[in-house]
């Protein structure tokens, strides 16, 4: 494990003891990194009992101005109890989320394993070197990325969600193919949530008018592709 005086901010009580059941049950060994990390979460390298990388994403527990987690867990009719609980059920709805968008064929990361406020799932990268994001990235075919990217906010939203926070940060270059990440913000589309469908497909519209595109489908083209049977 990284030096826990370096990550104080991360490796409160609770989540040294998540740390520790999810290795006494061999989803995880030694961390190291980390290789990844945003204002709530960091996300670190490890080997499961399979052999397999695998990243964990740590969300931090002691991060009082989660402003977001309220607004979201009452979209998603949540009601929880104290601020740990939150985290933890923040967690949860991003391993479910994650869960459903690579079951349905999504590029995205397989989750592995969910124990309290930490997500174990599939490191997409080689060796020690995890995949870069698209925004640093661009080294991909402009045509093809479009419509997979397209084809997977459609297929997501024909399923009943979203990815809710869509964006060249959210989607990582991996061997020239795209994979989306950081499910944290997802939701259930539903009238009170479409708003985030419109700015998802928003956001990869103006990315790609960016980088050439010519065929870009509007904004509602695509939520009636998604809401008409």
């Amino acid at each position: 494990m990284p030096k826990v005086k370096t990550f104080q901010h991360v490796f409160d009580k609770d989540t040294v003891y998540n740390l520790n059941k999810l290795e006494s049950d061999g989803y995880i060994g030694s961390l190291i990194g980390p290789v990844g990390s945003g204002k709530e979460s960091y996300v670190f390298l490890s080997t499961d009992y399979k052999g397999r990388k695998v990243a964990v994403k740590i969300h931090r527990h002691n991060i009082q101005s989660f402003n977001k987690i309220p607004v979201y867990l009452r979209l998603r009719g949540s009601k929880t109890g104290g601020f740990l609980k939150k985290i933890d059920d923040w967690s949860r709805f991003e391993y479910n989320f994650l869960e459903k968008a690579f079951n349905i064929g999504v590029n995205a990361p397989e989750p592995y394993r969910l124990f309290g406020n930490i997500i174990v799932m599939q490191f997409i990268g080689e060796d020690l070197v995890p995949a870069r994001l698209a925004i640093k990235d661009t080294d991909f075919d402009v045509d093809s990325w479009y419509t997979k990217l397209v084809g997977f906010i459609v297929k997501m939203g024909k399923r009943g969600f979203i990815h809710g926070d869509l964006s060249p940060y959210n989607i990582l270059n991996f061997n020239g193919e795209p994979y989306l990440i950081d499910f944290s913000q997802s939701l259930k589309l539903t009238s009170l949530t479409k708003e985030f469908l419109i700015r998802d497909i928003h956001n990869i519209n103006n990315w790609f008018s960016r980088l050439g595109e010519k065929n870009i489908i509007s904004e509602e083209k695509m939520v009636k592709s998604i809401l008409v049977e």
